[in-house]
């Protein structure tokens, strides 16, 4: 079997098995919003870590994120917030993802023109991973090249 080519955005199959988290980096000088891509690992028929990780890598090539470890790209206004609602158009002509439960402070902040800095983790990532486990996951995928990132914002309209 082959893989899908990384420039067709994944399905929303594999987008709804996607872990999101959102945070707010606090500065004296300003916030700036946070959204955290990961995925759990292979939890359904017919997938494995090596499909995990090239979806998570379609990804991230249809939101055009760069290597962590280079100056992360303006990516356009990806995000949508309407009331408590929040969603990332990755790419896909007929999906969204929807971003769970982002608190309030999330949504005013991004609601608002704060910049949002996406960073997405291509290997999987435990739910039950602990804040240490996590730090050590962030730097090793920095490490090997798979972690992704890149700053969005909201548009004006849904």
């Amino acid at each position: 079997m082959t893989s899908p080519s990384l420039d067709i955005p994944p399905g929303p199959g594999f987008v709804a098995t996607v872990t999101a988290a959102t945070g707010i980096h606090r500065t004296d000088a300003y916030d700036v919003a946070q959204l955290f891509i990961t995925h759990p690992g292979p939890r359904r028929p017919n997938e494995t870590t090596k499909t995990v990780r090239d979806g998570m890598r379609r990804l991230a090539t249809a939101l055009h994120l760069a290597a962590g470890d280079q100056e992360p790209p303006v990516i356009g206004a990806q995000l949508m917030i309407r009331r408590e609602f929040a969603a990332l158009d990755y790419g896909h002509d007929q999906y969204v993802m929807t971003i769970p439960s982002p608190s309030q402070d999330w949504i005013a902040l991004v609601g608002n023109g704060a910049l949002c800095r996406i960073c997405l983790v291509i290997a999987p990532l435990a739910l039950t991973a602990g804040k240490e486990e996590i730090y050590a996951h962030l730097r090793a995928s920095l490490a090997r090249g798979e972690l992704m990132w890149g700053t969005t914002f909201a548009r004006r309209r849904f």
